[in-house]
């Protein structure tokens, strides 16, 4: 391949990535439908959801950045400034420590209202609180495979 094409597509790809991070996951989300059947509420109603339930909504929105398996390697990771790196959710030392009140404030609210970043937007505007609390689920059940662990 000569070394004008190789430059070309160089640009091509740049530019791509631009305008594919410049999308903006976090300024107009995406919300899936969902299959309510997938939904199964804790008899007890104790408000603990069961199956798979964020699925859908943390592919959608939340893998751009934490990645499909919760790694933080999403095709954002890299858009978010220099320094910053989205969590590794699937770290279940790290989020054993970490109640489900908090991980539920980090996404409703967003990073910075826990003193994180500020790369974390708010979800409040995409996301009910239930599915908030579908989504930490998802995360618990199937990504970190781990539950809070009070100190």
């Amino acid at each position: 391949m000569k070394r004008y094409q190789v430059r070309t597509i160089s640009i091509v790809l740049c530019l791509s990535m631009m305008v594919f991070a410049n999308a903006g996951f976090a300024k107009e989300p995406l919300k899936k439908e969902r299959n309510r059947s997938h939904i199964e509420i804790d008899p007890t109603n104790t408000g603990t959801y069961t199956g798979d339930a964020g699925k859908d909504n943390f592919i959608a929105n939340c893998s751009p950045c934490h990645g499909d398996t919760g790694k933080g390697d999403g095709p954002l990771a890299e858009t978010l400034g220099e320094g910053v790196r989205p969590r590794n959710l699937s770290d279940g030392k790290f989020l054993s420590v970490r109640s489900d009140e908090f991980l539920f404030k980090v996404i409703k609210s967003g990073g910075v209202s826990v003193g994180l970043s500020e790369s974390m937007p708010s979800w409040k505007e995409t996301f009910t609180d239930a599915e908030i609390k579908q989504i930490i689920q998802y995360v618990r059940n199937s990504i970190c495979k781990c539950k809070y662990k009070d100190k």
